[in-house]
């Protein structure tokens, strides 16, 4: 489990003067956060670095007497509609002007029409050095906040301005219990502007980037896959229409010109079937063996044809009474027996063409 540490000054004098390694007395507690709040570890004073390498956040309290406050009203209390007219009023009343500190402001009352709003700051070169000064140590607090303060905005005393001139020393046995409401919920966070804390935005630059990189290289992949099923499809239509130009072929060799396999294969097939509808019904054997029993002299058929509902005879005949006997006899069999062409030949022999409807 991750431990949080903070860092309670509670003495100091950024020239140095006090004789400590660091110039700043301070308290270090370190917490962990369980299910039911922070709970503290240890308390150590003005610890040495090899104590802070467990520790993965800092937090750091400033003395009130560092800081200093503008009690100022506003008709509204939105904190984005603060944040851009507070600089204004700074402006107005710092010297230097509100370039030259860090600041950060908390409601004391947002109740009817005049909203009491606290400022409180610090001067930039002051606090850079008490950074540098932690920074020794290898900490880099997470958030900049003060104890005293927290507790006289949530003890909501009533002369608010006179205790922020002398604020009253928090024992050492209540200053626990106002770290951890500082963790909480901290009254104000002087690590903006220049001065904000970066690991946060680094940490999540990173989560960014990475998940970036992941989100690309998932897209190369799936790109990939995408391709190399494309590739195989491409390679199994290609085998699919090599292959259906090789039966084609076996099937209708006399076609050279091959553009749509599938097309032309259609085309045949209705033909065949449009061949095949002409002779449902008809029964060639059967019309070859009523011919065979009825010879007729004289008579040399040399073409038959069949169809649905038409049969056709063409021959030659030795004589006009021979063709006449064939037709009389074929008569016999079928109702619809007419001679529809004649055409005489030499040697007293003529051509005939028989028909007979269905």
């Amino acid at each position: 489990m991750e431990k949080i540490g903070f860092i309670d000054i509670y003495d100091a004098e950024i020239s140095g003067s006090i004789e400590t390694e660091f110039g700043i007395k301070y308290y270090l507690y370190i917490f962990n956060q369980t299910s039911e709040g922070y709970k503290l570890l240890s308390k150590t004073e003005n610890p040495q670095q090899e104590s802070l390498k467990e520790v993965s956040e800092f937090y750091l309290s400033l003395p009130a007497a560092f800081l200093n406050f503008r009690i100022l009203e506003f008709p509204f209390a939105e904190k984005e509609k603060l944040c851009k007219v507070i600089p204004f009023e700074l402006d107005n009343l710092i010297i230097s002007g509100s370039g030259s500190i860090i600041y950060d402001f908390t409601v004391l009352d947002a109740f009817g029409d005049n909203n009491k709003i606290l400022a409180a700051y610090i001067d930039k070169k002051k606090l850079g050095d008490i950074i540098k000064k932690i920074a020794s140590l290898n900490i880099d607090p997470h958030t900049i906040t003060s104890l005293e303060l927290g507790r006289i905005i949530r003890d909501k005393r009533e002369n608010i301005a006179s205790e922020l001139v002398a604020p009253e020393k928090i024992p050492d046995e209540d200053r626990i219990n106002s770290a951890i409401a500082e963790l909480k919920a901290p009254t104000i966070n002087l690590r903006t502007g220049e001065f904000a804390y970066r690991k946060d935005i680094e940490k999540y630059s990173n989560k960014i980037k990475l998940m970036l990189i992941l989100l690309i290289s998932l897209a190369f992949i799936i790109n990939a896959i995408l391709g190399l099923r494309i590739f195989i499809t491409n390679n199994e239509i290609s085998s699919i229409k090599q292959e259906m130009r090789n039966v084609y072929s076996s099937f209708f060799p006399a076609d050279k010109k091959i553009t749509d396999e599938l097309y032309q294969m259609k085309s045949h097939m209705k033909n065949i079937k449009e061949k095949a509808d002409i002779l449902i019904g008809v029964y060639p054997l059967e019309h070859l063996i009523d011919l065979s029993n009825k010879k007729s002299k004289g008579i040399v058929v040399e073409e038959l044809n069949l169809e649905k509902e038409i049969f056709t005879i063409k021959g030659e005949a030795a004589s006009l009474s021979d063709l006449d006997e064939m037709k009389r006899s074929l008569s016999e069999k079928y109702q619809n027996v007419s001679i529809s062409d004649i055409k005489p030949l030499s040697e007293n022999k003529i051509l005939f063409t028989i028909i007979i409807k269905g």
